[in-house]
């Protein structure tokens, strides 16, 4: 169970010139564990409270389920994830219905480009992982992201609007492809390679340009 108040004094309402006062509070609850070769994750949170001159009513929920092939070599995982965070379907009935997407972390959890959050999103996951070194684990996820809402915006990793909100416009945004190889070089230092394709959808298409993304990278960690 976790609860987290949100205040601040100065901010920007939905309706153009409107300020006022945020006081946010966020309540849920997360599920994990394990049984035989199966895993799955349950979590969800309610928000409630005001901003600026409308109440808050937000919610979202994370579900998934994972079987890993324990008698099959390289340890073969798979994973399906299904992703809400609420959206505006109405900016002027005086309910703020975005989800605020607390302590984003979601390139690990909706995407790797950072083009999707758990706000005015629904997004479903399939995943395979692999281990064919105990020190290196292969990945690849596709994502498939749709709108909850095409009268709100489309909203990055950091709560950045991508588009804003079309109506009429489709709500289906798009997906994206996502291949990992992590590997534990020593107990101090990490590697991570991956390569990231995102496929514009037509939600993209209706309300600008629309080309594809590709995202390349290397990291290293170290650790003392």
């Amino acid at each position: 169970l976790f609860i987290r108040h949100n205040l601040n004094n100065e901010i920007v309402g939905e309706k153009p010139g409107e300020r006022g006062q945020l006081k946010e509070y966020t309540v849920g609850n997360r599920f994990k564990g394990k049984k035989y070769n199966f895993d799955y994750g349950i979590e969800w949170a309610w928000q409630f409270g005001s901003r600026a001159h409308d109440d808050i009513k937000a919610w979202a929920w994370h579900n998934e389920v994972g079987y890993t092939f324990v008698v099959l070599p390289w340890d073969p995982r798979i994973n399906f994830e299904f992703n809400h965070g609420s959206g505006d379907d109405d900016p002027s009935d005086g309910d703020f219905k975005n989800f605020d997407n607390l302590f984003p972390t979601n390139h690990f959890f909706y995407g790797y480009m950072d083009f999707a959050s758990l706000r005015n999103m629904n997004n479903i996951k399939l995943g395979t992982d692999l281990k064919p070194h105990p020190r290196i684990k292969l990945s690849c996820d596709y994502h498939w992201f749709f709108l909850d809402t095409n009268r709100s915006a489309w909203f990055n990793a950091g709560g950045g609007v991508l588009r804003p909100a079309r109506s009429g416009a489709s709500t289906t945004v798009g997906q994206e492809l996502d291949l990992l190889a992590k590997w534990e070089v020593t107990k101090h230092v990490g590697l991570l390679i991956g390569y990231s394709h995102f496929h514009a959808g037509p939600f993209v298409k209706d309300t600008g340009a629309h080309d594809a993304a590709n995202f390349f990278y290397v990291q290293t960690t170290v650790t003392v």
